[in-house]
């Protein structure tokens, strides 16, 4: 006979099954499986944040990845005429659930990316909703997390330790 699992362990194990599902290409599933915990199974007051932040990760990139269903708009949550007032205050709010220090989800730090770009391309300098405007956005944002590339002809290399292992001196 097996014992009573508590809501938090129940939780927590449901979670990282959804991360998994994440991490091995199958957004959709890691999305059925948080939603099913948010809406139908108990939360308890101390994990609900947790479960509620690696939700709307997971919820904001299903809506860029469908991006032929969702428009900009959506994938902020906002409606398509709105103040800038309200866009603001929903940019924010999604922002502080989703800071890459805060969120720990897998994919808080894509979401992370996709609502900033998202942004851009919607209330940005060059304001103008298009495709190709939150593409340029995004590609700015992965350029930015590449490590610069050395060359080995200038002297510059990789901080890596060689240890010679196969001395002569035998």
């Amino acid at each position: 006979m097996s014992l009573p699992v508590s809501a938090m362990v129940f939780s927590e194990n449901n979670v990282r099954v959804a991360e998994e599902r994440y991490r091995r290409g199958n957004p959709k599933g890691a999305l059925e499986v948080l939603h099913a915990l948010t809406f139908v199974f108990p939360n308890t007051s101390t994990n609900h944040r947790k479960i509620s932040q690696v939700y709307l990760a997971h919820q904001i990139h299903w809506r860029f990845i469908n991006a032929s269903s969702f428009t900009l708009h959506d994938v902020l949550g906002l409606p398509p005429f709105c103040s800038y007032q309200t866009a603001r205050r929903q940019y924010m709010n999604i922002v502080a659930k989703l800071c890459p220090e805060k969120n720990k989800s897998v994919a808080a730090k894509l979401a992370f990316k996709i609502i900033n770009a998202t942004w851009m391309a919607l209330y940005g300098p060059e304001e103008g909703s298009g495709v190709g405007n939150i593409e340029r956005e995004l590609g700015i944002m992965f350029q930015e997390d590449e490590p610069p590339h050395q060359s080995v002809r200038e002297g510059k290399r990789p901080c890596v330790n060689i240890i010679d292992t196969d001395s002569d001196s035998d």
